[in-house]
């Protein structure tokens, strides 16, 4: 039990109590971090340990039973389902307020060197009930950022989807090859490190983080589609010999991501510039 509650509750929060229904890794960080801070929480879950991908059956079940004036959220990393979901089956008088965590269940977003961000969303509530909401995630110490669903599953996919695809991409490239990245000649030394890092890295966690951002986010879907055209083509000009039309659409990319050479090279000497007072 928490010894902080008499000076971390505010007043006329005192009787609040949070309910939290799953007890994933995430579950798990949100009650220990909430309960250390004084908060009543509640938690239950599932012998079927339900994920992401089954908000819609779970609230479906659940949320009509919701008490009168709660409010509710989802901490999914996808919001169209779960927002569609809480539309569908939540009492008319239940606000809703979603959040997601722009970090892992293992981080600690106290004392750290980079800052870690929590998204809130103010879907269907009152002023009083978002206050709520937002002071007592405060005790996570996360930096909020305040979105609408749709924004939120859009700068995902636009920043995550395609990434974790071309990631996984080498990684099954690997594994059919049955050989390690390091155990040759290959993938030795400086960006090549990094790729598999960060290979590795997505490979460890559980596979429904990467399925609630590119399998259930609608925004994701055009990301991957293109994506796959993308590399289709390419590989098309690479196996017809196309060397001029390759590099013409590979530089044309780079152009559109990085900007011209021109821009490139002020940026390089603006960099070089000595600092002037």
């Amino acid at each position: 039990m928490a010894s902080s509650s008499a000076t971390s509750i505010p007043p006329g929060m005192e009787n609040f109590i949070i309910g939290i229904i799953g007890m994933g890794d995430m579950g798990k960080m949100y009650a220990r971090r909430l309960s250390d801070a004084g908060w009543k929480v509640k938690a239950c879950d599932r012998e079927d340990h339900v994920e992401a991908a089954g908000i819609g059956r779970v609230v479906a079940e659940y949320g009509p039973s919701t008490k009168q004036n709660a409010i509710v959220g989802g901490q999914t990393s996808c919001k169209d389902p779960e927002i569609k979901a809480f539309e569908d089956h939540l009492p008319p008088d239940v606000d809703i307020v979603s959040c997601h965590s722009l970090h892992g269940p293992k981080v600690d977003s106290k004392d750290q060197p980079l800052d870690y961000y929590k998204v809130l969303i103010k879907h269907r509530a009152s002023d009083e009930s978002f206050h709520k909401v937002e002071t007592a995630l405060r005790c996570l110490q996360s930096k909020h950022v305040y979105l609408t669903a749709h924004e939120h599953d859009r700068i995902t996919a636009d920043t995550q989807a395609v990434t974790h695809a071309a990631f996984l991409s080498m990684g099954k490239a690997w594994h059919s090859s049955r050989q390690f990245p390091w155990e040759g000649a290959r993938y030795v030394g400086g960006i090549e490190n990094v790729k598999i890092n960060l290979t590795m890295r997505i490979y460890s966690q559980k596979w429904h983080v990467y399925a609630g951002l590119a399998i259930l986010n609608p925004e994701a879907r055009k990301q991957i589609n293109q994506y796959a055209k993308s590399v289709t083509e390419l590989f098309k000009l690479m196996l017809g010999g196309h060397r001029a039309e390759l590099r013409e659409r590979v530089l044309r990319a780079k152009e559109k991501v990085f900007g011209s050479d021109d821009v490139l090279n002020a940026r390089r000497t603006w960099r070089r510039c000595p600092t002037t007072t």
